[in-house]
């Protein structure tokens, strides 16, 4: 148990720059001069981007706090607006830190799906610029190698929009979970749950003076809770910008709790190489089929996966061809390595 003195003077200064100082969000967005969309905009554009890809724009409706529960957990993106409308203006801390956590929840999403978008752009952008550079040069292109330019040139565009629409959404929902975030502040400044949802907001909005400070209350526990390790891993992705790092996290926070969706969207996010990615994905898909990560980026890193595995394929199917003609040339062989003597497995902590 924290001593007395510790924990109010703790207290204070939280509360003392919450309520001097209303927080305003995340940072500014890294191109703030394409925010051209209204969120009412985005919203409908992500959700003719759903419907065109079969998947229902709201989901069930939510009809009780479990339900609540179960959406933030399996991050149904489809239903957090439900569960917003059900929990919204009910009193009482655990409402209020619910609320806060279904906006948070929300601005994750999209922020992530949006640093996933904006990855596809930049490798759509790059297709495109070598294919054009080709064909300007009077290199005539293979049927192939135009419509790969016609792709990546609708790539392009509509990563570039989906990226605005998504970075207006995070936006709009963090700004919501800040006065909720706020209020909790305001009436329960003694509660550990409300410095549980502090930590995720002032995380979400780059805050880490205060995010350290949220984060002291909830060290007890941090070993031992998936949602905790999470944070910690936004933490090394967005503060520290360690992928590897942050990825362990992620692998720990699942450990925990193998249901935790929005850790295995980071995974899709963190892991480096396209099978990997790949694998990620699936897992995501596994969980949760119409996450918007599996229905919007999903094609894209699909596309990419069988693309690399048919070139491997190829590769392989040459090196073993018949009589090795076109077999890679294999190196001569090397004595093997003296045995090392036995030692201890380390004692990290397996991922």
């Amino acid at each position: 148990m924290r001593q007395h003195g510790f924990a109010v003077s703790l207290l204070a200064s939280v509360v003392a720059v919450a309520l001097s100082c209303k927080p305003d969000g995340p940072r500014p967005l890294e191109h703030p001069e394409q925010e051209t969309m209204a969120p009412a905009d985005a919203r409908s554009f992500l959700a003719k981007v759903q419907k065109e890809r079969g998947v229902p724009a709201e989901g069930a409706p939510v009809n009780s706090m479990d339900e609540v529960l179960d959406v933030i957990h399996g991050d149904d993106i489809r239903r957090l607006e439900s569960a917003g409308r059900f929990v919204d203006g009910k009193p009482g801390i655990d409402a209020l830190v619910v609320h806060a956590t279904v906006e948070l929840v929300w601005s994750d999403a999209m922020s992530t799906l949006g640093r996933i978008v904006e990855e596809q752009r930049k490798r759509a952008d790059a297709t495109q610029a070598r294919l054009s550079q080709q064909r300007d040069a009077g290199r005539k292109l293979s049927e192939a190698q135009q419509s790969e330019l016609d792709r990546a040139t609708k790539d392009v565009q509509f990563d570039a929009q989906a990226k605005v629409a998504l970075d207006v959404l995070a936006k709009d929902h963090a700004q919501v979970a800040g006065d909720l975030v706020n209020e909790a502040l305001r009436q329960f400044p003694e509660d550990g749950r409300t410095y549980r949802v502090a930590a995720y907001y002032y995380l979400l909005a780059g805050d880490w003076q205060h995010f350290d400070v949220a984060m002291t209350w909830l060290k007890n526990n941090e070993k031992d809770e998936a949602r905790i390790q999470y944070l910690r891993g936004m933490e090394e992705l967005k503060r520290y910008e360690i992928q590897a790092d942050a990825n362990r996290f992620f692998h720990e926070a699942l450990r925990l709790d193998p249901k935790l969706v929005r850790a295995q969207a980071k995974l899709v996010l963190t892991e480096n190489g396209i099978d990997a990615i790949r694998r990620e994905l699936e897992g995501l898909r596994a969980l949760a089929p119409q996450h918007p990560i599996v229905t919007i980026a999903g094609p894209a890193i699909t596309s990419e996966y069988d693309t690399a595995s048919s070139v491997t394929r190829a590769l392989e199917s040459r090196q073993s061809g018949p009589g090795g003609a076109t077999a890679a040339p294999v190196a001569p062989a090397s004595p093997p390595p003296a045995a090392q003597p036995a030692s201890p497995p380390p004692n990290g902590p397996a991922h």
